[in-house]
């Protein structure tokens, strides 16, 4: 009699594992779409610049110099865009830089907009040029000629640079992370973090640089490439 009962609340606490792990599998396949289409809805309404590349290296200039770059980037993902960008930079002391970005693109997966980015900010270096802070901020606007304007996005978009050469000064790599706080008055506020690596050629002329990005967000968003030139003044 025992035995029997034994047996007979085994068989039911397996019935109920059974019956948890149905309601288990039952609750993700039913949760799964709306998990997908909230993150979907998050990725496409965020990282306003993720898709800008890095035309600068860690090393500041010296004080009382200045640069210029100007190039276009694009990219396949979710949020890509493709446009312009200028960069500026000004040496406020041998360490110490003020950079200043300006673009122009539109969102690949949307028809009739145009987005307007500008930021400015310091860049911190060290001595020895390979290492670099920069925390620049501005806003994004995001013209939607069909769609309702949500007004300016304000973004802080911190960045991480580490930069090396390998014995030929013409040529330098930097590896990059930027990280973006963003809020607008409508959809809210996020974060994002992106990274990248990026090539400075040095010619007689001019200088050269490849970028390339990729978002940390998630696979949707692809990768993103830039190319910019400027003029080589030593």
């Amino acid at each position: 009699m025992g035995t029997t009962k034994i047996l007979n609340n085994n068989q039911s606490d397996s019935n109920f594992k059974k019956q948890l792990r149905s309601f288990g599998a039952a609750f993700l396949f039913l949760a799964y779409p709306f998990w997908f289409f909230t993150c979907l809805l998050a990725l496409s309404i965020s990282s306003c610049t993720v898709a800008l590349p890095e035309f600068q290296t860690a090393e500041s200039l010296e004080a009382g110099k200045h640069s210029f770059a100007a190039g276009g980037f694009s990219g396949k993902g979710l949020n890509a865009s493709t446009g312009g960008i200028a960069v500026y930079n000004y040496g406020i002391t041998d360490q110490l830089d003020l950079t200043t970005g300006l673009s122009l693109s539109r969102l690949n997966i949307q028809q009739d907009n145009l987005k307007y980015s500008a930021l400015i900010g310091p860049k911190w270096s060290t001595k020895s040029g390979n290492w670099a802070l920069s925390i620049p901020a501005g806003a994004v606007v995001l013209n939607t000629f069909n769609d309702v304007n949500t007004g300016p996005t304000y973004v802080l978009t911190p960045t991480l640079y580490k930069s090396w050469g390998y014995g030929n000064p013409n040529l330098s790599y930097t590896f990059f992370f930027r990280t973006e706080v963003a809020y607008n008055e409508i959809r809210g506020r996020w974060l994002t973090a992106i990274g990248g690596y990026s090539q400075r050629i040095e010619t007689d002329r001019l200088i050269h640089y490849i970028s390339v990005s990729g978002s940390s967000s998630g696979p949707l968003y692809g990768l993103y490439f830039g190319y910019g030139l400027s003029l080589n003044r030593e």
